[in-house]
Protein backbone atom coordinates (compact mmCIF):
# COMPACT_ATOMS: atom_id res chain seq x y z
CA UNK A 1 0.00 0.00 0.00
CA UNK A 2 2.91 2.37 0.68
CA UNK A 3 4.10 1.97 -2.92
CA UNK A 4 0.60 2.93 -4.11
CA UNK A 5 0.50 6.04 -1.92
CA UNK A 6 4.03 7.03 -2.97
CA UNK A 7 3.09 6.64 -6.63
CA UNK A 8 0.01 8.82 -6.20
CA UNK A 9 1.97 11.39 -4.16
CA UNK A 10 4.58 11.66 -6.91
CA UNK A 11 1.86 13.03 -9.24
CA UNK A 12 0.48 15.69 -6.87
CA UNK A 13 2.31 18.62 -8.51
CA UNK A 14 1.03 17.57 -11.92
CA UNK A 15 -2.55 17.48 -10.65
CA UNK A 16 -2.18 20.78 -8.83
CA UNK A 17 -0.98 22.36 -12.08
CA UNK A 18 -3.71 20.83 -14.23
CA UNK A 19 -6.38 21.76 -11.68
CA UNK A 20 -5.15 25.35 -11.53
CA UNK A 21 -4.97 25.62 -15.31
CA UNK A 22 -8.42 24.11 -15.72
CA UNK A 23 -9.98 26.41 -13.10
CA UNK A 24 -8.41 29.41 -14.84
CA UNK A 25 -9.68 28.29 -18.24
CA UNK A 26 -13.19 27.70 -16.86
CA UNK A 27 -13.16 31.30 -15.63
CA UNK A 28 -12.05 32.56 -19.03
CA UNK A 29 -14.79 30.51 -20.72
CA UNK A 30 -17.36 32.20 -18.48
CA UNK A 31 -16.03 35.58 -19.57
CA UNK A 32 -16.03 34.62 -23.26
CA UNK A 33 -19.53 33.14 -23.10
CA UNK A 34 -20.81 36.15 -21.19
CA UNK A 35 -19.53 38.46 -23.93
CA UNK A 36 -21.49 36.44 -26.49
CA UNK A 37 -24.35 35.20 -24.32
CA UNK A 38 -26.95 36.58 -26.74
CA UNK A 39 -25.86 34.26 -29.57
CA UNK A 40 -25.34 31.21 -27.37
CA UNK A 41 -28.60 31.67 -25.48
CA UNK A 42 -30.41 32.21 -28.78
CA UNK A 43 -29.21 28.89 -30.12
CA UNK A 44 -31.62 26.00 -29.77
CA UNK A 45 -30.81 23.53 -27.02
CA UNK A 46 -30.16 20.97 -29.75
CA UNK A 47 -27.75 23.20 -31.71
CA UNK A 48 -24.11 22.31 -32.12
CA UNK A 49 -23.11 25.76 -30.80
CA UNK A 50 -24.83 25.08 -27.49
CA UNK A 51 -23.57 21.47 -27.42
CA UNK A 52 -19.99 22.56 -27.99
CA UNK A 53 -20.17 25.24 -25.29
CA UNK A 54 -21.56 22.72 -22.80
CA UNK A 55 -18.97 20.07 -23.66
CA UNK A 56 -16.07 22.51 -23.33
CA UNK A 57 -17.31 23.41 -19.86
CA UNK A 58 -17.80 19.73 -18.89
CA UNK A 59 -14.31 18.75 -20.08
CA UNK A 60 -12.67 21.47 -18.02
CA UNK A 61 -14.75 20.44 -15.00
CA UNK A 62 -13.65 16.83 -15.50
CA UNK A 63 -9.99 17.88 -15.47
CA UNK A 64 -10.66 19.90 -12.32
CA UNK A 65 -12.32 16.80 -10.82
CA UNK A 66 -9.22 14.71 -11.57
CA UNK A 67 -7.14 17.26 -9.67
CA UNK A 68 -9.47 17.01 -6.68
CA UNK A 69 -9.43 13.20 -6.74
CA UNK A 70 -5.65 12.92 -6.93
CA UNK A 71 -4.83 15.56 -4.34
CA UNK A 72 -6.82 13.96 -1.53
CA UNK A 73 -4.17 13.23 1.12
CA UNK A 74 -3.05 9.58 1.43
CA UNK A 75 -5.95 8.13 -0.49
CA UNK A 76 -6.65 4.45 -1.11
CA UNK A 77 -7.11 2.53 -4.36
CA UNK A 78 -10.89 2.59 -3.89
CA UNK A 79 -10.84 6.32 -3.02
CA UNK A 80 -9.25 7.05 -6.39
CA UNK A 81 -10.37 4.09 -8.52
CA UNK A 82 -14.12 4.38 -7.90
CA UNK A 83 -14.35 8.10 -8.68
CA UNK A 84 -12.34 7.63 -11.90
CA UNK A 85 -14.43 4.65 -12.94
CA UNK A 86 -17.70 6.42 -12.10
CA UNK A 87 -16.72 9.64 -13.89
CA UNK A 88 -15.49 7.67 -16.90
CA UNK A 89 -18.71 5.66 -17.05
CA UNK A 90 -20.95 8.72 -16.73
CA UNK A 91 -18.99 10.56 -19.40
CA UNK A 92 -18.85 7.62 -21.83
CA UNK A 93 -22.65 7.26 -21.56
CA UNK A 94 -22.96 11.02 -22.14
CA UNK A 95 -20.57 10.81 -25.11
CA UNK A 96 -22.57 7.89 -26.56
CA UNK A 97 -25.65 10.13 -26.44
CA UNK A 98 -23.68 12.84 -28.28
CA UNK A 99 -22.66 10.29 -30.93
CA UNK A 100 -26.34 9.33 -31.44
CA UNK A 101 -27.32 12.98 -31.69
CA UNK A 102 -24.49 13.60 -34.16
CA UNK A 103 -25.40 10.61 -36.34
CA UNK A 104 -29.10 11.54 -36.39
CA UNK A 105 -28.47 15.17 -37.36
CA UNK A 106 -26.32 14.61 -40.47
CA UNK A 107 -28.50 16.61 -42.87
CA UNK A 108 -29.32 19.54 -40.60
CA UNK A 109 -27.89 23.02 -40.98
CA UNK A 110 -24.89 23.11 -38.65
CA UNK A 111 -22.62 25.86 -37.39
CA UNK A 112 -19.63 23.48 -37.43
CA UNK A 113 -18.50 20.84 -39.90
CA UNK A 114 -18.98 17.17 -39.12
CA UNK A 115 -15.23 16.75 -39.30
CA UNK A 116 -14.69 19.41 -36.64
CA UNK A 117 -17.25 17.83 -34.28
CA UNK A 118 -15.75 14.36 -34.82
CA UNK A 119 -12.09 15.37 -34.59
CA UNK A 120 -12.50 18.04 -31.94
CA UNK A 121 -15.07 16.51 -29.61
CA UNK A 122 -16.46 13.03 -30.18
CA UNK A 123 -13.28 11.07 -30.88
CA UNK A 124 -11.18 12.70 -28.11
CA UNK A 125 -13.98 12.32 -25.55
CA UNK A 126 -14.59 8.68 -26.49
CA UNK A 127 -10.92 7.72 -26.25
CA UNK A 128 -10.25 9.75 -23.11
CA UNK A 129 -13.24 8.49 -21.15
CA UNK A 130 -12.73 4.85 -22.15
CA UNK A 131 -9.10 5.22 -21.07
CA UNK A 132 -10.25 6.78 -17.80
CA UNK A 133 -12.38 3.70 -17.13
CA UNK A 134 -9.38 1.41 -17.73
CA UNK A 135 -7.23 3.52 -15.40
CA UNK A 136 -9.96 3.50 -12.74
CA UNK A 137 -10.32 -0.29 -12.93
CA UNK A 138 -6.53 -0.71 -12.68
CA UNK A 139 -6.27 1.61 -9.68
CA UNK A 140 -9.12 -0.27 -7.95
CA UNK A 141 -6.86 -3.32 -8.03
CA UNK A 142 -4.19 -1.31 -6.19
CA UNK A 143 -2.05 -0.99 -9.32
CA UNK A 144 -0.60 2.10 -10.92
CA UNK A 145 0.65 0.65 -14.21
CA UNK A 146 -1.73 2.80 -16.31
CA UNK A 147 -1.57 5.91 -14.15
CA UNK A 148 0.75 7.58 -16.67
CA UNK A 149 -2.10 7.45 -19.18
CA UNK A 150 -3.80 10.20 -17.16
CA UNK A 151 -1.32 12.58 -18.80
CA UNK A 152 -2.73 11.69 -22.23
CA UNK A 153 -6.32 11.96 -20.97
CA UNK A 154 -5.78 15.37 -19.39
CA UNK A 155 -3.61 16.84 -22.14
CA UNK A 156 -5.98 15.68 -24.89
CA UNK A 157 -9.03 16.99 -23.05
CA UNK A 158 -7.33 20.35 -22.47
CA UNK A 159 -6.17 20.64 -26.09
CA UNK A 160 -9.60 19.63 -27.33
CA UNK A 161 -11.39 22.05 -25.02
CA UNK A 162 -9.09 24.98 -25.85
CA UNK A 163 -9.29 24.29 -29.60
CA UNK A 164 -13.09 23.95 -29.38
CA UNK A 165 -13.29 27.20 -27.41
CA UNK A 166 -11.39 28.96 -30.18
CA UNK A 167 -13.67 27.53 -32.88
CA UNK A 168 -16.76 28.38 -30.83
CA UNK A 169 -15.74 31.98 -30.21
CA UNK A 170 -14.75 32.51 -33.87
CA UNK A 171 -18.05 31.03 -35.09
CA UNK A 172 -20.09 33.08 -32.62
CA UNK A 173 -18.24 36.24 -33.71
CA UNK A 174 -19.05 35.40 -37.36
CA UNK A 175 -22.73 34.93 -36.52
CA UNK A 176 -22.80 38.28 -34.69
CA UNK A 177 -21.10 40.01 -37.59
CA UNK A 178 -23.61 38.52 -40.08
CA UNK A 179 -26.61 39.82 -38.12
Amino acid sequence: MNAFIESIDSWRDFYMLTGSASATLVGLIFVAVTLHIDVIAEAKKSSDIRMLAEEIFINFLMILSFAFIFTVPSDTPSGIGYPLLILGTIQIVHTAALWLRFLRSKGENKAFTSSMILRGLLIPNTICYLTLMVIGADVLQGKTRYLGWMVMVIVWLIISAVENTWHLMMRVAELKRNR
